[in-house]
């Protein structure tokens, strides 16, 4: 996950290049007819397109004699947002919309979830995860092969484990726990696996949000989210809002902050971590008891 994401270096890249008009007092249409380039190709570039121009962006720099070192970041971003992560070339196999996660995790020093009503992706087992991805043929696409699912999201969870992964903290509601979500020897085998990643890496924080928790104003979580945080742009986030057919992406700081604030509410409100953690070691034991083990 040390590679920074492409997705989020072009997003950057678009909201630097949309400060540096608004600095010189510049609307797109006068700077593009100022640099040779149309107005459509200016819009790409400030909209996060794939593959910004790149040319367009070295003239807008020295159009706007950007210093040396601001230069060097936004032409650095400029040609992140052509990489090519490792998902891009199974993405239709693997399904678009875990191509778009394993592109948001990539470059992370720290990842934020919520999980509603599921064990997030980053941590299921292979057994769950195929479970889970079998559970609904509909929603996915001809090309959809759930067995190069599976495998991604494995090297996800390898890749968040890793040395230099990044710091992982999930509150995970408690209807994750209660309601069935695959057969119970699955789900046992899911929960004990999360407590033993706990373990293993200290890296691993997780919090278990009671169905009865008082959550500071009341506050209803409407979906599944997750926040990013980054290396390689310390001051930018992004944020993944997980609905039933697609995936809510923002970037733009009015739009991160109240996600902030509300899992700053659902941190409060959750158990502690070593409580939730035996919480999952007694639910493992009552779906799928362990000869001789007691919870």
């Amino acid at each position: 996950m040390s590679r920074p994401s492409p997705y989020v270096r072009r997003r950057w890249l678009g909201r630097e290049i949309r400060r540096l008009r608004n600095e010189h007092g510049l609307a797109a249409e006068p700077l593009s007819r100022a640099v040779g380039f149309p107005r459509q190709q200016l819009s790409a570039v400030e909209n996060g397109h794939l593959g910004p121009d790149i040319d367009l962006v070295s003239a807008i720099c020295d159009y706007l004699a950007v210093g040396v070192i601001r230069r060097t970041a936004i032409m650095d971003a400029a040609t992140d947002g052509w990489a090519r992560g490792w998902w891009m070339a199974d993405a239709e196999r693997m399904g678009a919309r875990q191509a778009t996660y394993a592109d948001l995790e990539s470059g992370t020093r720290a990842i934020t979830e919520y999980a509603l009503a599921l064990v997030p992706g980053l941590l299921q087992t292979t057994a769950f995860a195929d479970a889970r991805l079998r559970s609904d043929p509909a929603r996915h696409t001809e090309t959809f092969d759930p067995a190069a699912a599976v495998a991604a999201r494995a090297h996800r969870q390898q890749l968040l484990l890793a040395t230099d992964g990044p710091r992982y903290d999930v509150v995970l509601d408690e209807i994750a726990i209660r309601r069935g979500a695959a057969e119970p020897h699955i789900v046992a085998d899911q929960f004990r696996h999360i407590v033993a990643v706990y373990a293993d890496h200290p890296t691993v924080t997780v919090r278990v949000l009671p169905i009865g928790a008082s959550i500071k104003g009341h506050s209803a979580p409407r979906s599944a989210y997750s926040i990013y945080r980054y290396r390689d742009t310390p001051d930018f986030m992004a944020v993944a809002a997980d609905t039933l057919t697609s995936d809510l992406i923002y970037t733009e700081p009015d739009d991160v902050q109240p996600y902030l604030s509300l899992h700053s509410r659902l941190k409060a409100a959750a158990l502690a971590p070593d409580i939730s953690i035996h919480m999952l070691r007694v639910a493992a034991q009552d779906l799928s008891p362990i000869e001789g083990v007691s919870a």
